[in-house]
């Protein structure tokens, strides 16, 4: 399900770039627009697996690394929760190895 959210931004994304020397035109505003729903879709979708997680953090990460802004912040945040959830969420048991003192 995520995979097909990032697919949609990419292409919205893509989309945008193509008609960027027209920014003041309602097609511009719209696609921004939708771009801009996406992302939060993106955002507030909580991985419900592990490959959905890599996907959301992978794209995170591709945009802090696309992003010349400097406004990465938010970004961070978001892949900072996806890691330390997956982790709090998918700890292995411990192993009790020679009998661990019992």
């Amino acid at each position: 399900m995520v995979s097909r959210m990032v697919d949609r931004f990419r292409e919205l994304q893509q989309r945008l770039a193509e008609v960027i020397e027209h920014y003041e035109t309602p097609e511009f505003r719209a696609l921004d627009g939708n771009m801009a729903t996406a992302f939060q879709a993106i955002c507030r979708h909580v991985p419900r697996n592990a490959n959905e997680a890599r996907t959301m953090a992978a794209f995170f990460l591709d945009l802090i690394e696309s992003n010349d802004a400097g406004d990465n912040i938010h970004i961070i945040r978001h892949v900072r929760a996806i890691v330390v959830d997956c982790i709090e969420g998918d700890r292995p048991a411990m192993e009790i190895a020679y009998g661990a003192g019992i």
